[in-house]
């Protein structure tokens, strides 16, 4: 399950950033492969491709920082 995230997360953020992303744990916002106009699509992708809800409170940029983190909160929000 994790990986079948995992695996999806990649390919939003690559088609977002139109770059491949290093490793799991690469920091997208800070080196540049995403901004912060990317944040709400990012949370919108998560919400309707996961069928989560994503409280504007429960979230940070922090959470969204790697592909790891991402994928740590959608599982936590399942």
């Amino acid at each position: 399950m994790r990986n079948t995230i995992k695996e999806k997360i990649i390919n939003e953020v690559e088609l977002l950033a139109s770059k491949k992303i290093e490793s799991d744990d690469f920091e997208i916002f800070s080196n540049g492969y995403l901004d912060s106009l990317n944040v709400l699509h990012i949370i919108i992708f998560m919400e309707s491709e996961f069928n989560i809800q994503i409280n504007p409170y429960d979230i940070s940029i922090d959470a969204l920082s790697s592909i790891n983190k991402i994928t740590d909160f959608v599982l936590s929000k399942q």
